[in-house]
């Protein structure tokens, strides 16, 4: 229904997050990343990408390589041959622009698109603006602020409707 993307705060608008940097694995310079993405494949397509340090600062790292490591995912980057260099991108975010995602299926956004959307019940009762979706192993949770309080929605396609046009989420009451 939803596809992962949360930037951080330092992301602009028009950056959409694919990835978060972890720790160093080897001696040569990779880094396992924390995927955002359900599309893996785009990785191995990218020669460089904008990564958003924790300080707020942007750099364009050059991709060398992006490979599956068992079940995680390392990355390397051209210049950096050491865990101590590729260090200094720990727990930064990956970022691409906007006009480079991925075309989704009917029926199917990105985090992007349902955040800020208003929501409604099926018999026309405001309940606020989705401000968060959480990323939970059975399905989404769409976090939505109804005057000052929390209300969690799940989003699953029995309960919610949504209509992207209008920029509105329908529950069923």
């Amino acid at each position: 229904m939803t596809q992962p993307n949360h930037p951080s705060p330092e992301a602009r608008s028009e950056d959409v997050a694919i990835g978060k940097l972890q720790k160093p694995r080897g001696i040569k310079g990779e880094i396992f990343c924390h995927l955002l993405t359900d599309f893996v494949e785009r990785f191995s397509d990218l020669e460089t990408i904008t990564a958003i340090l924790p300080n707020g600062r942007r750099e364009t790292l050059t991709v060398q390589s992006a490979r599956m490591y068992g079940k995680r995912f390392a990355m390397k980057f051209k210049g950096y041959n050491t865990p101590e260099a590729v260090a200094t991108y720990r727990n930064s975010q990956l970022v691409v622009p906007k006009d480079e995602t991925f075309e989704l299926p009917e029926d199917t956004f990105y985090v992007y698109d349902i955040v800020g959307m208003s929501v409604e019940t099926s018999s026309g009762d405001v309940v606020g603006l989705v401000k968060e979706v959480l990323s939970l192993p059975g399905n989404d949770v769409y976090v939505v602020d109804r005057k000052g309080e929390e209300v969690l929605i799940p989003a699953v396609r029995e309960l919610v409707t949504i209509d992207g046009e209008a920029r509105k989420i329908v529950v069923q009451s």
